[in-house]
Parts: structure tokens; sequence; C-alpha cells
């Protein structure tokens, strides 16, 4: 038989999958070629794997049949040995190579729950786009993208995080978690427009590996004063999720309030971390989860007011994580979307009285108040007491970077030229205050955010500038 006519060109593609998965490799015949076609085999380098022909069933013998045009092959179960390369190809009144199909399996996938494919949160909020190495590996010497559609938003490569453009001080990753193989980004403040598709994607070495998209869902319903808000699944409802910073051996409060404001003090309150149970308030009685002896308990005289807040003492390096709150009124059931204990060797408090009190970090804003014309601190202590000057320092207003200290250097974001500065020479004590001259009412009220990097370590704290009226006395928090 001829060789040197074809019916159909051959395809060449790639596929990445990972161990454990199943994985098939596509191959489809022209409907010329699927006619002719007595048989298929399938190789791998030059070992045929695979191969399939139609019989006569009374002779026993090959007869002329039309094969089916998909004849792709699955592999189950596959390991990191079976990547190579694979062709198929149909035999009948001549040999042809129909598809070439080049198999990358790694040894790890990403991960996330099936129900953490679709989430949805409200304008304002912070949220986790949860994903995970598996099984469990270190991904610190990895290179991890997450991206939005076309878009890289987050780049983790040679230790160092960058923000994509439009995302500078709102995405950020779990670098002290990487080692754990926690790969999920945190995405801040989400407006409308973050509504979408977002997909991680992990390369080490020549393996590249990439989790199914996870599809944010934001809600138009915002904060109402004193951060709390009302989504509709119960009469009331709980604040918004934050992270609070901590070092070992702080006492660290994580707030929780109903809202509309409801006296809690007939309903059953439990705080979990993962899903274990740590304090449980039930028929008016508070009892402590097992490793939680004396370290947990509720603001009970603050019930009546709907405060359902956890006191966590003397925190330790293992008590950081995500916490929740879920609460129970006759058959009503509401959740928070949860607390992030972020566990540092060092913290940022409003006041310098604070440096070195083993608190946590405050929820929500500090406000700081402000008379038109004037130049106004933005008050801003690393604690415990210690040196910024190696550190990097960014402060925003909104999501705009107005101030960035970097490699002993201060750089003024663009329209404050002339008009923020830091205390450098008191960087060495830890002070990381800004310096906003000349504020004015119409352009600066607004939410002020400090960002501290070291190394892996990333703090960060909120400031709202405030502007009373006239009648009111006005002052500077220094």
């Amino acid at each position: 038989m001829s060789a040197s006519t074809r019916t159909s060109p051959t395809k060449f593609s790639t596929v990445r999958s990972s161990a454990g998965d199943t994985v098939t490799l596509r191959c489809k015949l022209s409907p010329e070629l699927s006619g002719v076609t007595r048989e298929i085999r399938w190789f791998k380098g030059t070992e045929c794997i695979h191969h399939q022909a139609y019989e006569d069933t009374e002779t026993g013998g090959c007869v002329w049949m039309s094969f089916g045009r998909n004849v792709s092959l699955t592999l189950r179960d596959v390991k990191v040995r079976d990547s190579g390369q694979y062709r198929c190809e149909a035999h009948g009144e001549r040999k042809e190579v129909v598809a070439v199909v080049d198999l990358h399996i790694a040894a790890f996938k990403l991960v996330s729950r099936s129900d953490d494919f679709e989430l949805e949160h409200f304008i304002g909020n912070d949220v986790t786009l949860p994903c995970h190495l598996s099984p469990k590996m270190s991904a610190v010497a990895m290179e991890i993208r997450w991206s939005k559609g076309t878009d890289c938003i987050c780049l983790y490569q040679n230790g160092q995080v960058k923000e994509g453009k439009g995302y500078e001080g709102r995405v950020s990753l779990f670098t002290h978690k990487l080692q754990e193989g926690n790969v999920s980004l945190m995405l801040r403040r989400v407006h409308v427009s973050d509504v979408g598709s977002y997909k991680c994607a992990v390369t080490h070495g020549r393996d590249k590996v990439e989790n199914d998209q996870i599809y944010l869902r934001v809600s138009e319903l915002t904060p109402q004063p004193d951060c709390y808000f009302g989504f509709s699944m119960t009469e009331t409802s709980i604040a918004q999720p934050y992270t609070v910073y901590a070092c070992a051996g702080d006492d660290v409060s994580l707030s929780c309030h109903l809202c509309p404001e409801t006296s809690a003090v007939a309903m059953e309150i439990r705080w979990f971390k993962g899903t274990d149970c740590i304090c449980l308030y039930q028929n008016r009685q508070v009892k402590e989860g097992k490793e939680y002896k004396g370290r947990v308990s509720l603001f009970t005289h603050k019930l009546k007011r709907g405060n359902v807040s956890l006191m966590l003492r003397k925190v330790q390096e293992s008590d950081g994580g995500v916490y929740k709150c879920a609460v129970t009124r006759h058959e009503q059931k509401m959740e928070n979307s949860g607390v992030y204990l972020h566990m540092s060797e060092f913290k940022l408090v409003h006041r310098s009285e604070d440096v070195g009190k083993p608190s946590g970090s405050e929820y929500g804003a500090h406000t700081v108040n402000a008379a038109g014309g004037g130049d106004v601190t933005l008050p801003c202590y690393l604690s415990p007491k210690m040196s910024a000057v190696a550190m990097e320092i960014r402060w925003f207003k909104g999501t705009v970077c107005i101030c960035l200290y970097q490699n002993g250097q201060v750089k003024e974001g663009k329209g404050y030229e002339g008009r923020v500065s830091l205390f450098t020479h008191e960087l060495e004590e830890g002070n990381v205050s800004l310096m906003l001259r000349n504020v004015q009412e119409s352009g600066d009220e607004e939410e002020y955010k400090c960002v501290v990097t070291c190394g892996d370590e990333k703090v960060e704290t909120s400031t709202d500038l405030y502007f009373p009226d006239e009648a009111m006395h006005s002052y500077t928090v220094n």
C-alpha cells in the first residue's frame, strides 16, 4: 500500500496533568479516514500500548467497517513515569499518524474544596481564594501565578511577591504558609469589577499545574456604619471578615457583632477553628474546647448588645488561621465569613504607648481628625519596638500607593509630591507614621492603609482621616 497520500494532517498537542488523575489523550479521525480504518494503535515512544480492531465474530477475520471518529485514549490513575510522547496511528490500506500528544504528569496538583469553586462576597470585604498543593509539600521554591482572565494579578517568584497592575495593596499570598503548600490568594476590599473567574498556576521545574477556575460573585450590598453589614440569611447578621495581626503571647479579640443590634443572651454561639469547636455558649453557659482551656471566653456581659466576639489569650504560632462564628436562634442559623488570625514576629499599633503591649491588632480603622489646610500625622508603630530601616513600608489611600519606602529611599506617589513623608530619623525606633501636608476635606478624607513587609512577614493596619464639622474642636492624633 502507498504511504505517499495523506487524508488528514497530524495534530500535535500537549497535555498536563497530575499523578492520580484520569487523563484523556484526544484523537479524532476525519470522516474520510474513519471510513477506511480497520485498526487503531496507540504508542508510547516505540511501544504499542493499545490497539483496537474490528473483527467478524463469525469468521474471526478482520473486515472492512467504518471506525468511530473519536479514538481518544484514556489513562487512569496516571503516574509521573507515564510522562512522554504518545502517538495515535490509523491502519487500513495504509498507516497514518493521526495525533501526537506530549504528556507531562506532575508529582503534585492543586485542590480546592468543591464548594469553593464559586464564592460570593460583599463590596468592601476581604476574600480568600483557596488553593493548596496535594500531596502536602512546600511551595517556597515554586513559582505561583494568580490570574483573572488573561491578566496576572499576583506573582510569586524567587521568593518575592509582585502585585499586578491595579491590584497594588489588594492582593497577597499567605507566604508564611507556603511551606505547608498553601498557595491561596487574599483579595482585599473587593469591588464590583472583581467579579469573574480566577485561576492559580504553579510551576516547579518542568512541572506546571493549574487549579479549576474559582468564580467570584460580588454582592452590591455595602457595609453599614461600624463595619457591620446585613445579608438576608436570617433576621440578623454578623460583622464582615477581617484580619487580626498578633505576636506570640498576645491576647486577641476576634470581633463579631449581630446587626441590627440584637440580644444574643438566649442564642447558641459557637466559635470554630477549622472544624474544631473551640468555644461554645449554650443555655447561658460557656464551654471551652479541648486544648483551649483557660484561653478562650466570650464577653458575656455584652451579649445583650449583640457582641458575640471571642477573646483568645496567650496566642501561639499554632493559633494562626481562620476562625468562624456560628450563631443559632431556634431554627435560624448564620455564620460570619471568617476572621483570619495572622501570627507574626511584629504588628502595627496606632499609639506609641501600645508598643510592646500583649494585645492583637484592633478591628477596623483607627480614626484621625484633621482641619483643612493643616498638616496631619497618621500614626503607626512597630510592636514590639524594632528597627524598620531594612523593611519595606507602603502607605495607601484607598488602593493607590501614595508613599513607598524601599531600599532606604522614600518615593512619593503621583499627585502627592511634596505632601507626604515618613519620619525617617525615627525608623530605627519603629516609627512608620506618615506625615500628610496641607490636607483638604474634598480630596483627602479617606481610609489610609500602612503595609510593612520584612522578608516573608507582611502586616498592615488602617487609619480613617476625618474632617469634623467646623463647629467641633479639630485636633490631630500623634
